[in-house]
């Protein structure tokens, strides 16, 4: 006659707690091979010593419980098991990728709060930015202050269109010697282009984000921003951006700089 076990016996000499085992039972991993009807009491046989482990080999593996169902509910064979288990290897080196991008920008973090202020440092943000329609003007000036110059154009061309007053932000294009900007205004719905302003969407990017107010705070924001870029490992995939989320007025200007870096999971995605 088959040895048969109790639960609790079946716990201990497996150690698999019994709660385990009830839950097992419940998603129909590990039936009990008899279950009184009179006491409820759950008997094991030695035989489900190795169903168990098969069990325990597929999560270890990082199969969700659903899929070991599935797996033992039909033969698996070993060309299957192998495909399964490339898929699973995949699946895993990707998150352990992605694990390591995150660590490289904890490891950034750090050294920012070491290098630079460190009461902006916590505050750069890695963020998906949709895409976005766009008016934009684009040319070479000969100082900042002429980013109106742009804006004017975009105005006018938008002006009789009856375009309600958006967002702002200009792309940086260049700013070491020659400065060519990208003046933009954020559009909720398409408007016809003009000789001097294009209508496009901006795709959507990945970027390392930091608000600052004020005049003031721009050196400092730039400087921390760039001393995280240089550590993270990120890297910077076009040119930097500033939207403009509140221009003053009567208050404080509040700026958000966007630098389009790729990480080590975008290339997994």
């Amino acid at each position: 006659m088959s040895a048969v076990f109790r639960i609790g016996e079946f716990s201990r000499l497996t150690q698999v707690p019994v709660k385990t085992l009830r839950y097992y039972d419940a998603r129909g991993l590990l039936r009990p091979a008899r279950v009184n009807r009179a006491t409820g009491y759950r008997y094991y046989t030695a035989a489900q010593f190795a169903q168990l482990n098969r069990v325990l080999a597929f999560k270890d593996l990082g199969f969700s419980l659903r899929e070991v169902r599935a797996l033992l509910a039909g033969r698996v064979t070993p060309p299957r098991l192998r495909r399964l288990l490339q898929r699973k290897r995949e699946d895993v080196e990707r998150r352990v990728s992605a694990e390591r991008a995150r660590l490289d920008r904890v490891a950034a973090r750090l050294d920012a709060l070491e290098r630079c202020d460190a009461a902006a440092a916590h505050e750069i943000a890695v963020r998906r930015v949709g895409p976005r329609l766009v008016a934009t003007a684009r040319d070479v000036l000969g100082s900042y202050d002429q980013l109106d110059r742009l804006y004017g154009a975009i105005d006018r061309a938008l002006a009789p269109q009856r375009i309600a007053p958006a967002p702002r932000g200009a792309v940086w294009h260049a700013t070491s010697g020659t400065i060519e900007c990208e003046a933009l205004v954020f559009l909720t719905e398409p408007v016809a282009p003009s000789r001097d302003v294009h209508v496009y969407e901006m795709p959507a990017h990945t970027a390392a984000c930091l608000v600052y107010r004020g005049e003031d705070d721009h050196v400092r924001a730039y400087a921390t921003l760039r001393e995280w870029l240089a550590s993270s490992g990120a890297t910077v995939t076009g040119p930097k951006r500033e939207i403009y989320l509140d221009e003053g007025g009567d208050g404080e200007a509040v700026t958000e700089i966007q630098y389009p870096i790729a990480l080590r999971e975008d290339t997994d995605a």
